[in-house]
C-alpha cells in the first residue's frame, strides 16, 4: 500500500462509525477479557486499564468472532489491509467495552464500544485532574530495570524498550542526552520484547540484556547501545553467537551472560517487565514515562520541548 493510502485508511478507522455487532450484542454476557495473544503481554496489549468498580454496571463484552466479523465487514474490500485484535476489555468508562486492533502492524487504535449499539468510538483516553499521572507513578513504583541518575531524583524516566524495534533505536541517543542535560534524574530501562512475529530475537536480546544489568549495572548502558547500533546485522538463526560477542566487547564474560539469558529466572524477571508494562497499558516501544506522564514517540518531540517538558515534570515532582 502507499503512504496516501495508509493514511485514508487509519483515517477511516478513526471516524468510522458503523460496528456491525448486530443485536446479539446486547445479549453477551460479562465474560473474561478475550485476547488473540493472551500468552504475550508485549503483544501490543495489556490487562490493566483501570477496573470500573465492583458497584458499577459491567460492559458486555463483544466476542473475538463479532469483532473479527465487524473488521471484515469494514475494511474487507481491500487486500491490502490487514488487521490483529489485541484485546477486547472492559474499559476504565463504566458500561464501555475497550476493544485494541492494529491496522497494518501499525500502534493499535482503542475503540470504545456501547452495548446493544452498531457505533464505536475510536481514541485514547488521557490522564485528567489535579494529580493526573498519579495512579501511574504508583504502578511504576514497581519498576526494578537497571538505571543511572541521581541518588535522590526529583523525579524518574522510565523506558520501556524492544532492542530489536528501530524506533527505540533511534529513541536511545535522544534519551542519553536527556540524561547528560538531567543527571538529577533517574533513568531506568524495562524490557518490553514485542512477540516474535514482529520482532523475532527481541526476546532473546531482552534475555541477554537482562542479565547484562544483573552483572554490571554500569556496563550495561554501552551493551544497550551496542544492541541497538548493530541492529540490522541481528537475525534469529545468529542471535546468540551475536549478542555474546557484542558482550565481550562491553567487557562481559560469554559464558556467563549466555547461561544467565537461558535461566528460568531471567525468563521470570522478563515477564514481571512485561506485566509491569502492561499494568501502564504499554501498546508500543518505546513508551516513555516521566513523573508517571506518559511520553510516546519521543523522538520526534524537538528536543527543546522536551527539556520544557522534563524540567515542568521536575517542578510538579510527585503530582
Amino acid at each position: 500500500m502507499t503512504k496516501i493510502t495508509t493514511k485514508l485508511m487509519t483515517a477511516a478507522l478513526l471516524t468510522f462509525i458503523l460496528f456491525a455487532f448486530g443485536g446479539a450484542n446486547a445479549q453477551t454476557a460479562p465474560a473474561k477479557k478475550q485476547s488473540a495473544s493472551p500468552k504475550t503481554p508485549a503483544t501490543h496489549t495489556s490487562s490493566a486499564a483501570a477496573s470500573p468498580q465492583s458497584t458499577q454496571k459491567k460492559a458486555a463484552l463483544p466476542t473475538m468472532e463479532e469483532v473479527e466479523a465487524s473488521m471484515k465487514r469494514s475494511f474487507g474490500y481491500d487486500p491490502g489491509v490487514s488487521w490483529q485484535i489485541y484485546d477486547i476489555r472492559e474499559s476504565s468508562i463504566p458500561g464501555l467495552a475497550e476493544i485494541l486492533v492494529s491496522m497494518n502492524k501499525q500502534p493499535p487504535v482503542h475503540l470504545y464500544l456501547a452495548p446493544g449499539t452498531q457505533t464505536a468510538i475510536a481514541g485514547q483516553l488521557i490522564p485528567f485532574g489535579p494529580d493526573p499521572f498519579a495512579a501511574a507513578r504508583a504502578n511504576l513504583k514497581g519498576a526494578f530495570g537497571p538505571s543511572r541518575g541521581g541518588q535522590n531524583p526529583p523525579i524518574e524516566i522510565i523506558e520501556f524498550s524492544d532492542l530489536e524495534c528501530p524506533h527505540c533505536k533511534v529513541a536511545q541517543p535522544v534519551l542519553a542526552k536527556l540524561f547528560a542535560d538531567f543527571p538529577q534524574v533517574r533513568f531506568i530501562f524495562q524490557q518490553y520484547p514485542l512477540p516474535a512475529s514482529l520482532h523475532p530475537w527481541a526476546l532473546k536480546a531482552a534475555q541477554y540484556a537482562d542479565c547484562a544489568g544483573q552483572l554490571d549495572k554500569d556496563a550495561f548502558w554501552k551493551y544497550v547501545d551496542s544492541i541497538f547500533e548493530n541492529q540490522g546485522g541481528i537475525a534469529l538463526a545468529t542471535a546468540d553467537d551475536k549478542l555474546k560477542e557484542l558482550a565481550t566487547a562491553a567487557g562481559y564474560d560469554a559464558q556467563k551472560i549466555s547461561a544467565c539469558a537461558a535461566s528460568p529466572e531471567t525468563d521470570a524477571r522478563i515477564k514481571k517487565s512485561q506485566a509491569l508494562g502492561a499494568t501502564l497499558d504499554v501498546n508500543e516501544t518505546p513508551t516513555v514515562f516521566m513523573n508517571g506522564r506518559r511520553v510516546s514517540g519521543i523522538a520526534n518531540i524537538p528536543y527543546d520541548n522536551l527539556k520544557q517538558l522534563v524540567q515542568f515534570e521536575i517542578d510538579h515532582a510527585g503530582k
